[in-house]
């Protein structure tokens, strides 16, 4: 009896053994920023905060004018928060946007706003809003 109890377990680790070995070399991938939203272009869906950081946003005039400084929460929204006037490295106006405003063009993201529009969205205030991990250093 005992040789068949220690048969049968040395079967169950030799037969798991490529389980935990796989399931301790997977990374886990980082949650969609969008992931409470649902009216959100389902290609900005499926990044996450670190890689919207540092995309430009382009108006409705085809132009760049502003670029994503990091996403954040507030309640069950999720923003963008955005750089609109920033010039050489120099940080301009900070306001947020729903992401849900925002839509894919090509490979570009895009806004049906002219840059204008954008300066008068709300101010960002830190306080106000949560971070989503990696999105604002």
């Amino acid at each position: 009896m005992k040789s068949m109890m220690t048969a049968f377990g040395l079967a169950v680790l030799v037969a798991g053994g490529p389980v935990f070995a796989q399931s301790t070399t997977t990374a886990p991938k980082p949650p969609a920023v969008a992931s409470t939203d649902g009216q959100i272009d389902p290609a900005l869906a499926r990044m996450n905060a670190d890689q919207l950081k540092g995309k430009n946003i382009y108006g409705s005039d085809g132009k760049d004018i502003a670029e994503i400084e990091g996403v954040v929460r507030k309640g069950d929204r999720t923003f963008a928060v955005l750089d609109v006037d920033g010039v050489g490295g120099f940080s301009g106006k900070v306001v947020v946007l729903p992401l849900s405003q925002l839509h894919m063009s090509g490979d570009k993201i895009a806004v049906n706003m002219t840059k204008n529009q954008l300066q008068g969205l709300e101010k960002w205030q830190k306080d106000q809003y949560e971070d989503i991990k990696g999105a604002l250093k």
